[in-house]
């Protein structure tokens, strides 16, 4: 019989400031034109009164687990693969509970020709 007592796990839940602060930061990196919300709009936290596009949770039961979908900006000229890693510490810095981040490459714009970033 073991001596050690286990503590009771805290679970953690993705709340709306935390998912703010994720797309900010995702955002904010080099390559990122945008936020993807998928084709019909299925690519999103929902939240009461509020609907944050271009993440998703693969597993509703796994808050720590998080999708980024974001447009890639070929106009910045940054290697795709280097704007995703990007884009994955970012989410990660922003929000250190998360666990696992796979960020999906869902459309890729030019700015020098797209100045609408809606």
């Amino acid at each position: 019989m073991s001596d050690s007592v286990e503590s009771p796990t805290t679970r953690f839940e993705l709340d709306a400031p935390a998912a703010h602060r994720i797309v900010g930061a995702v955002l904010g990196t080099q390559g990122v034109a945008k936020l993807h919300a998928g084709s019909f709009g299925e690519v999103s936290l929902l939240y009461p009164g509020e609907r944050i596009a271009g993440l998703k949770r693969p597993n509703p039961r796994d808050d720590r687990h998080l999708e980024v979908h974001i447009v890639f900006d070929v106009a910045e000229q940054v290697p795709v693969k280097d704007v995703a890693e990007g884009a994955r510490a970012a989410a990660l810095e922003a929000c250190s509970e998360l666990s696992r981040v796979d960020v999906v490459v869902a459309d890729a714009i030019s700015s020098a020709f797209n100045t609408n970033k809606e």
